[in-house]
């Protein structure tokens, strides 16, 4: 029992590790995409900042989706993982 304690926490662990690199990634495409095409938008417009600070402001809210709905999959994710560890211990 106390080996199904640490292999949870195991699960825990890594799918939390899986959240926050899955996040971190996104939230960095999301701000170079915003960044680099706004550049680009203010050099072919003529615009100095008005493009860049407008994705880079539409971006935070995008963001922020992204994330609670990775948070939101990965812990569908380990609710699933410990509905089977609990069906698998009271088969045994």
């Amino acid at each position: 029992m106390a080996q199904s304690g640490q292999k949870g926490k195991g699960i825990l662990n890594t799918l939390l590790i899986v959240m926050i690199g899955q996040v971190g990634c996104l939230t960095l495409i999301i701000i170079l995409a915003s960044v680099f095409g706004g550049l680009w938008l203010d050099k072919t417009f003529g615009t100095k900042p008005v493009f860049t600070l407008a994705l880079l402001f539409i971006g935070i809210p995008v963001s922020v989706v992204l994330m609670l709905l990775i948070a939101r999959r990965t812990l569908t994710r380990l609710k699933e993982q410990a509905e089977k560890e609990k069906e698998s211990d009271s088969s045994s």
